[in-house]
């Protein structure tokens, strides 16, 4: 933008408080078309209460979110490309329940209940291919569309009509390669569900990726604790502190949009130090970005944001072929990030091509299980590559140990280190609420009010 554009910009308080530049004003500079996807919602202020404590430890509230959301809302259960051919199936599960989700012969896609109907045993344990789903127990056979194929002794069922014995089926959708299961058969349409979330997307569309790690692991907590460190920056300054000399972790933009209830939204900028950094030079910001930085230089009238733009544009070159040219800087390296209700968030853009899921463990509220998938885009004109296989790390495990997340197994490893002491010092706070900041942490507090309708309606 024009040097007196700039320093008007730099002059204007933000009404929030918060350090300039925002991201808003680094969008200014940016040297191609932004896209509407990269407006500024406006400050949608849900007050500033806190959470309660005992919603993250006490067995009433996690039963009312089993029997009250999560048994009404529509959640992400695998990718298409995990289940390509007739007989292909993996295990959703939630709570109590266990779903497989199976290619048909038809090519459909069904959620079918993981339970025989004769004596209650589970189908199936694990993931794979199949022809049918056979009982172990005794025998009783479901075909791949959930109907009765096999009674082992008919002559001793004469009460048992097959017509009305198929296995009972969830809703199923689809969006952006991403399968979605829903067990409320009153529960609004996913399209209705997703609100503008397929429109935001169309810009980098989730179907033309494709899974080159999926790494599981269980984790100390409440499912909520582990969301709610990966829905705000506000952490980076303590929790990753390698990361403030390039992250402005206290500078990121945060949206809530008035009348959504299943998505918001934040964008971290990178090229900017953090406030906490102090004094630091532009060299230094470009050399702490990257693994063997130590020589880059910024170059004169060029700043630290724009030359990892460019190298992050060199390196994207052979994926997104002419798209690179409409590449905003903040597309190429800002943490853009999108949360879908409940448990779903999605990187937009090309910083990292990340995805988190977070769920309740079995039974337990105050054990989690966290998926990470990293998704880059199918190269122009190549074939989509076979989804990588699942990595499960056990709950004593670091990240680390999953080679195929390179550098960010070290950083999930750092937030993970806090979910323990989380955890126990909620049960500490019986009684009483949390403290949230205002703005930096609205999206929690959105997400809770969401889920409060959820477990507070009882129909």
């Amino acid at each position: 933008m024009p040097a007196d554009d700039a320093s008007r910009s730099a002059r204007t308080p933000d009404p929030l408080g918060r350090p300039k530049p925002t991201v808003q004003d680094l969008l200014k500079e940016e040297r191609v078309e932004t896209p509407w996807q990269l407006e500024e919602a406006p400050f949608h202020d849900i007050g500033v209460a806190g959470v309660r404590a005992e919603d993250y430890v006490s067995r009433l509230f996690f039963d009312r979110e089993i029997a009250r959301m999560w048994g009404r809302v529509w959640q992400m259960a695998c990718r298409e490309d995990e289940i390509p051919n007739a007989g292909d199936h993996v295990l959703y599960e939630i709570g109590a329940r266990s779903y497989i989700i199976v290619r048909g012969e038809d090519g459909a896609v069904r959620a079918l209940r993981n339970v025989c109907l004769h004596r209650g045993r589970r189908l199936r344990d694990c993931p794979g291919r199949a022809a049918s789903f056979r009982c172990p127990f005794h025998g009783f056979t479901w075909s791949l569309n959930g109907a009765l194929k096999e009674t082992p002794t008919p002559w001793d069922f004469p009460h048992l009509e097959a017509q009305s014995f198929s296995l009972p089926q969830a809703r199923v959708g689809h969006w952006g390669g991403f399968v979605f299961v829903c067990f409320d058969p009153a529960a609004p349409s996913l399209e209705a569900y997703l609100e503008d979330i397929p429109a935001i997307f169309a810009r980098w569309p989730m179907e033309e990726r494709f899974t080159a790690a999926h790494v599981t692991r269980p984790l100390p907590c409440n499912w909520k604790v582990a969301l709610e460190a990966f829905v705000e920056s506000f952490h980076v300054t303590d929790t990753h502190p390698q990361a403030a000399t390039y992250i402005g972790d206290f500078h990121t933009q945060y949206d809530v949009w008035e009348g959504k209830r299943h998505y918001s939204r934040m964008i971290s900028p990178r090229g900017i130090a953090s406030p906490s950094a102090g004094a630091i030079s532009d060299d230094e910001i470009l050399q702490s970005s990257e693994p063997g930085g130590a020589n880059l230089r910024v170059p004169e009238g060029s700043t630290p944001r724009r030359e990892m733009a460019e190298r992050r544009r060199a390196h994207l070159r052979k994926t997104l072929g002419p798209d690179v040219a409409r590449l905003t800087d903040s597309e190429a390296i800002d943490t853009i990030q999108y949360w879908i209700f409940p448990n779903l968030v999605v990187w937009w853009g090309h910083a990292a091509p990340i995805v988190y899921r977070f769920r309740p463990l079995g039974e337990d509220p105050e054990r989690a299980l966290m998926d990470v998938y990293l998704m880059p885009q199918v190269p122009r004109g190549a074939d989509r590559p076979k989804p990588a296989a699942t990595t499960e790390l056990t709950e004593h495990q670091p990240w680390t140990d999953a080679k195929e997340l390179g550098g960010l197994g070290a950083v999930f490893d750092q937030d993970v280190g806090n979910f323990a002491a989380l955890q126990s010092g909620l049960r500490a706070m019986a009684g009483e609420r949390t403290t949230l900041a205002r703005y930096q942490e609205n999206r929690i507090r959105h997400f809770h009010r969401v889920l409060a309708e959820y477990v507070e309606d009882e129909r």
